[in-house]
């Protein structure tokens, strides 16, 4: 590797490290934001929240690689330009290709990571991700009793007390009313103060309560209007809870494997397949059951059914006025039903086709990703070299330009595709079909150093149109 392909290399991926590890924090703490209200208060551990974090980052890799490749290609040309170094190697003999031909392998590198990441990475990252997130949103909120407030979250179960010391977690004035029995509140623990701790890998919650009195009332059928209280005075006893249900329990993957996000390549292709199959023969099946509900011969060995129809509206001219009403009555109310069912069965179509072109969507979008790359790269290099300006300033207003363009249409397109009024091929390969031609231009313009994506060539024309309008005003 020469030393220019070295430098280039190396201009190119510290920016690119920079923008991808802020694309991946913004990312990760919109992520963050959507998911606070389960995140809050259910005491996890921060092994827990890495994981999920790390699962949630795995999917989002396609997403801001793209971007820091537009951003990256922009900056590094743009120093290149702003510093003439660009202008330098002009002036040696190399062209605009030679320049960036490092960035386009480089680019094509990340284009088969991206393809990798999207076709078997964040599948069974989705699949985690989907996992783990409604386990914690099925959990419970820590345990947390605060002073002066019923805790009511450990079932059977309200507690009170009075006061909490913050640094040795003793309570004071602990109040229990327990609903275990079913029958009311039949049974009160009062203490003057006492412990709380967990046993049992955090199955079992123990609280030690130190002199105090228990209050009990005996409820029995045939006694039930006297309902005789017990008093016991202790100096030391020891409560179990069961808060098993407190824990986190790990969900059946199988529950969200049939799902088509987190399907791999592969597996996506074999069931769209399935999926037609099913839906040609649910179609054909539906055609024959409406043409047996019609009488209608679909050749000629079946023939005979129209006969048979002949002759019925031959016997029908022959029936009296009370026959032909019930005759009518009946033949209005099949043929509604028929109509209804035909209905409902274009409402199935619909559903099913719709489910269809969600599987190719995703199927498109493991490719879409992965050429984005390639795409936005042959956008942002020339874009770069021609605005001649690095640092964060500028090239971030025109990536995040350009890469917001680029996601609104391919959003746009995928809705159309989910709606049904646009095929989910054309959907999905918008975006790449717009930018593709105005990634080229761009290269073209820029190694051919052309004046017509010069800034000062567009301010001439900008000025020369503001003078004409001033001169038919003024003529006027």
């Amino acid at each position: 590797m020469k030393k220019l392909d070295k430098l280039i290399l190396k201009s190119f991926l510290g920016p690119l490290i920079l923008t991808f590890s802020i694309s991946m924090f913004v990312l990760i703490m919109t992520f963050l934001w959507r998911k606070i209200e389960t995140l809050i208060g259910k005491g996890l551990e921060f092994s827990t929240l890495m994981e999920l974090f790390a699962y949630a980052a795995a999917t989002m890799v396609p997403m801001a690689l793209p971007l820091s490749i537009l951003l990256a290609s922009i900056m590094t040309m743009g120093n290149f330009g702003e510093k003439y170094e660009l202008v330098a190697m002009k002036s040696a003999g190399l062209s605009l290709w030679r320049v960036f031909r490092p960035l386009i392998i480089l680019s094509v590198v990340f284009s088969v990571i991206a393809f990798y990441f999207a076709g078997w990475v964040i599948p069974a990252a989705d699949l985690k991700t989907k996992q783990l997130a409604a386990d914690i949103k099925d959990k419970k909120p820590a345990i947390n009793i605060r002073p002066n407030e019923f805790y009511t979250q450990i079932s059977s179960y309200v507690i009170r007390i009075d006061a909490k010391d913050k640094n040795t977690n003793k309570m004071y004035g602990v109040l229990i009313y327990n609903h275990s029995k079913d029958q009311g509140n039949v049974e009160v623990i009062k203490a003057d103060s006492g412990y709380m701790y967990s046993a049992e890998n955090n199955q079992t919650m123990i609280f030690k309560l130190y002199n105090g009195e228990v209050y009990s009332e005996e409820v029995q059928q045939e006694k039930y209007r006297t309902r005789p209280l017990t008093r016991i005075a202790f100096k030391e006893q020891v409560l179990r809870f069961d808060v098993s249900d407190f824990a986190m329990a790990e969900s059946d993957e199988d529950k969200y494997s049939d799902s088509y996000k987190v399907l791999g390549v592969k597996k996506l292709y074999t069931r769209i397949d399935s999926l037609k199959t099913d839906y040609a023969n649910s179609r054909q099946g539906y055609i024959n059951f409406l043409m047996r509900g019609l009488a209608v011969p679909d050749n000629a060995a079946n023939m005979q059914k129209s006969i048979a129809v002949n002759d019925f509206y031959k016997d029908y001219s022959s029936l009296d006025s009370d026959k032909k009403a019930q005759t009518d009555k009946f033949a209005k109310d099949y043929l509604f039903h028929l109509s209804e069912e035909y209905n409902n069965r274009l409402e199935i179509d619909k559903f099913d086709k719709s489910y269809i072109d969600r599987h190719w969507i995703e199927f498109y979008r493991k490719f879409t990703l992965s050429v984005a790359c390639i795409i936005l790269f042959f956008i942002g290099a020339p874009l770069g070299s021609i605005i001649r300006k690095g640092g964060l300033g500028m090239p971030v207003v025109v990536s995040i330009i350009a890469f917001a363009l680029y996601y609104v249409i391919g959003m746009m397109g995928e809705s159309s595709a989910k709606g049904g009024s646009m095929s989910p091929v054309v959907a999905m390969w918008l975006s790449s079909v717009i930018f593709l031609p105005i990634g080229i231009f761009l290269t073209l313009k820029a190694t051919s150093d052309s004046k017509v994506l010069s800034a000062e060539n567009w301010q001439k024309i900008i000025e020369k149109l503001i003078g004409k309008i001033k001169f038919k005003k003024l003529k006027t």
